[in-house]
Protein backbone atom coordinates (compact mmCIF):
# COMPACT_ATOMS: atom_id res chain seq x y z
CA UNK A 1 0.00 0.00 0.00
CA UNK A 2 2.77 2.51 0.75
CA UNK A 3 4.76 1.45 -2.15
CA UNK A 4 0.98 2.73 -4.95
CA UNK A 5 0.76 5.85 -2.45
CA UNK A 6 4.35 6.69 -3.30
CA UNK A 7 3.83 6.15 -7.13
CA UNK A 8 0.46 8.17 -6.77
CA UNK A 9 2.33 10.94 -4.96
CA UNK A 10 5.19 10.99 -7.40
CA UNK A 11 2.58 11.17 -10.57
CA UNK A 12 0.91 13.84 -9.28
CA UNK A 13 3.86 15.73 -8.38
CA UNK A 14 5.39 15.04 -11.83
CA UNK A 15 1.77 16.55 -13.50
CA UNK A 16 1.47 19.48 -11.27
CA UNK A 17 5.54 20.65 -11.84
CA UNK A 18 5.03 19.73 -16.14
CA UNK A 19 1.45 21.56 -15.37
CA UNK A 20 3.30 24.41 -13.58
CA UNK A 21 6.07 24.90 -16.05
CA UNK A 22 3.69 25.24 -18.94
CA UNK A 23 1.01 27.64 -17.22
CA UNK A 24 4.65 30.22 -15.92
CA UNK A 25 5.25 30.96 -19.35
CA UNK A 26 4.29 33.71 -21.20
CA UNK A 27 0.56 33.21 -22.36
CA UNK A 28 1.51 33.76 -25.70
CA UNK A 29 4.07 31.17 -25.58
CA UNK A 30 1.75 28.02 -25.33
CA UNK A 31 -1.61 27.49 -27.16
CA UNK A 32 -4.49 25.84 -25.34
CA UNK A 33 -4.52 22.57 -27.32
CA UNK A 34 -0.29 22.30 -26.74
CA UNK A 35 -1.28 23.08 -22.76
CA UNK A 36 -3.59 20.10 -22.93
CA UNK A 37 -1.71 17.66 -24.77
CA UNK A 38 1.35 18.41 -22.13
CA UNK A 39 -0.88 17.63 -19.62
CA UNK A 40 -2.30 14.62 -20.98
CA UNK A 41 0.70 13.06 -22.20
CA UNK A 42 2.30 14.35 -19.01
CA UNK A 43 -0.22 12.00 -17.02
CA UNK A 44 -0.65 9.11 -19.81
CA UNK A 45 2.93 9.04 -19.69
CA UNK A 46 3.49 9.07 -16.21
CA UNK A 47 1.47 6.07 -15.41
CA UNK A 48 2.47 4.12 -17.90
CA UNK A 49 6.28 4.68 -16.80
CA UNK A 50 4.99 4.02 -13.54
CA UNK A 51 3.71 0.45 -14.80
CA UNK A 52 6.33 -0.56 -16.71
CA UNK A 53 9.26 1.12 -13.74
CA UNK A 54 7.18 -0.70 -10.92
CA UNK A 55 7.81 -3.92 -13.34
CA UNK A 56 11.73 -3.27 -13.15
CA UNK A 57 11.89 -2.01 -9.57
CA UNK A 58 12.31 1.37 -10.77
CA UNK A 59 8.83 2.91 -10.28
CA UNK A 60 9.94 6.75 -9.41
CA UNK A 61 12.24 6.73 -12.73
CA UNK A 62 9.67 5.12 -14.74
CA UNK A 63 6.82 7.74 -14.01
CA UNK A 64 9.51 10.46 -14.20
CA UNK A 65 10.81 9.44 -17.88
CA UNK A 66 7.02 8.42 -18.52
CA UNK A 67 5.93 11.89 -17.66
CA UNK A 68 8.51 14.03 -19.28
CA UNK A 69 8.27 11.77 -22.67
CA UNK A 70 4.57 12.17 -22.65
CA UNK A 71 4.64 15.65 -22.03
CA UNK A 72 6.95 15.87 -25.07
CA UNK A 73 4.79 14.03 -27.02
CA UNK A 74 1.65 15.42 -25.69
CA UNK A 75 2.43 18.64 -26.23
CA UNK A 76 3.71 18.40 -29.91
CA UNK A 77 0.51 16.69 -30.87
CA UNK A 78 -1.18 19.61 -29.02
CA UNK A 79 0.96 22.09 -30.69
CA UNK A 80 -0.20 20.55 -34.14
CA UNK A 81 -3.90 21.30 -33.56
CA UNK A 82 -3.04 24.61 -32.60
CA UNK A 83 -1.23 25.39 -35.76
CA UNK A 84 -4.30 24.01 -37.72
CA UNK A 85 -6.57 26.07 -35.82
CA UNK A 86 -4.50 29.05 -36.58
CA UNK A 87 -3.98 28.71 -40.19
CA UNK A 88 -8.01 27.87 -40.74
CA UNK A 89 -8.41 31.36 -38.34
CA UNK A 90 -6.05 33.41 -40.93
CA UNK A 91 -7.32 31.76 -43.91
CA UNK A 92 -11.02 32.77 -42.49
CA UNK A 93 -9.46 36.29 -42.03
CA UNK A 94 -8.22 37.09 -45.13
CA UNK A 95 -11.07 35.77 -47.50
CA UNK A 96 -13.29 37.88 -44.72
CA UNK A 97 -10.75 40.86 -45.31
CA UNK A 98 -10.74 39.91 -49.95
CA UNK A 99 -15.19 39.98 -49.49
CA UNK A 100 -15.09 43.23 -47.37
CA UNK A 101 -12.33 44.87 -49.45
CA UNK A 102 -14.40 44.16 -52.87
CA UNK A 103 -17.47 45.12 -51.59
CA UNK A 104 -16.14 48.47 -50.84
CA UNK A 105 -14.65 48.99 -54.32
CA UNK A 106 -18.13 47.70 -55.96
CA UNK A 107 -19.44 50.83 -53.35
CA UNK A 108 -17.33 52.86 -54.66
CA UNK A 109 -18.28 52.60 -58.20
CA UNK A 110 -21.98 52.74 -57.20
CA UNK A 111 -20.82 56.36 -55.50
CA UNK A 112 -18.74 57.51 -58.40
CA UNK A 113 -20.89 56.58 -61.20
CA UNK A 114 -23.41 58.48 -59.55
CA UNK A 115 -21.60 61.57 -58.72
CA UNK A 116 -20.47 61.84 -62.63
CA UNK A 117 -24.40 60.90 -62.99
CA UNK A 118 -24.86 63.88 -61.73
CA UNK A 119 -22.62 66.13 -63.23
CA UNK A 120 -23.64 65.31 -66.72
CA UNK A 121 -25.33 67.94 -68.76
CA UNK A 122 -28.70 66.93 -71.18
CA UNK A 123 -26.52 68.93 -73.98
CA UNK A 124 -23.21 65.75 -73.02
CA UNK A 125 -25.87 63.15 -73.33
CA UNK A 126 -27.24 64.53 -76.71
CA UNK A 127 -23.74 64.86 -77.83
CA UNK A 128 -22.68 61.56 -77.19
CA UNK A 129 -25.69 60.00 -78.63
CA UNK A 130 -25.33 61.81 -81.66
CA UNK A 131 -21.75 60.46 -81.75
CA UNK A 132 -22.53 56.66 -81.32
CA UNK A 133 -25.02 56.99 -83.90
CA UNK A 134 -22.62 58.76 -86.21
CA UNK A 135 -20.24 55.67 -85.37
CA UNK A 136 -22.42 53.23 -86.54
CA UNK A 137 -23.77 54.47 -89.36
CA UNK A 138 -20.03 54.91 -90.35
CA UNK A 139 -19.92 51.35 -89.52
CA UNK A 140 -23.58 50.49 -91.94
CA UNK A 141 -21.54 52.56 -94.69
CA UNK A 142 -18.85 50.48 -94.73
CA UNK A 143 -20.01 46.86 -94.52
CA UNK A 144 -22.82 47.91 -97.48
CA UNK A 145 -19.69 49.04 -99.28
CA UNK A 146 -17.73 45.85 -98.08
CA UNK A 147 -20.64 43.73 -99.38
CA UNK A 148 -20.70 45.70 -102.70
CA UNK A 149 -17.45 44.93 -103.67
CA UNK A 150 -17.55 41.29 -102.79
CA UNK A 151 -21.17 41.38 -105.64
CA UNK A 152 -18.71 42.86 -108.10
CA UNK A 153 -15.97 40.95 -107.55
CA UNK A 154 -18.20 37.77 -107.75
CA UNK A 155 -20.01 39.05 -111.12
CA UNK A 156 -16.32 39.91 -112.66
CA UNK A 157 -15.48 36.13 -112.15
CA UNK A 158 -18.69 35.24 -113.56
CA UNK A 159 -18.21 36.99 -116.59
CA UNK A 160 -15.02 35.95 -117.44
CA UNK A 161 -15.64 32.48 -116.26
CA UNK A 162 -18.33 32.87 -119.22
CA UNK A 163 -16.73 34.05 -121.28
CA UNK A 164 -13.58 31.79 -121.37
CA UNK A 165 -16.38 29.28 -121.76
CA UNK A 166 -17.94 31.06 -124.93
CA UNK A 167 -14.45 31.30 -126.59
CA UNK A 168 -14.09 27.45 -125.96
CA UNK A 169 -17.12 26.68 -127.63
CA UNK A 170 -16.09 29.17 -130.49
CA UNK A 171 -12.76 27.14 -130.77
CA UNK A 172 -14.78 23.59 -130.99
CA UNK A 173 -16.96 25.34 -133.89
CA UNK A 174 -14.48 26.59 -135.89
CA UNK A 175 -12.10 24.01 -135.79
CA UNK A 176 -15.10 20.94 -136.97
CA UNK A 177 -14.55 19.69 -133.64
Amino acid sequence: MNKNRQLFSLCAGSVLLISTLLNSGCASDTSPNTQQGAVAGAIAGAVIGGIIGHQSGETDKGMAAGAATGAIFGAMAGNEQDRRLSEIQYERRIAEETSAREHAEENARRQHNIAVGKSVEDQEILAARQKAEAAEAEVARLRAEEALAIKKAKQLDEYKAREAAAKAEADRIRNGN
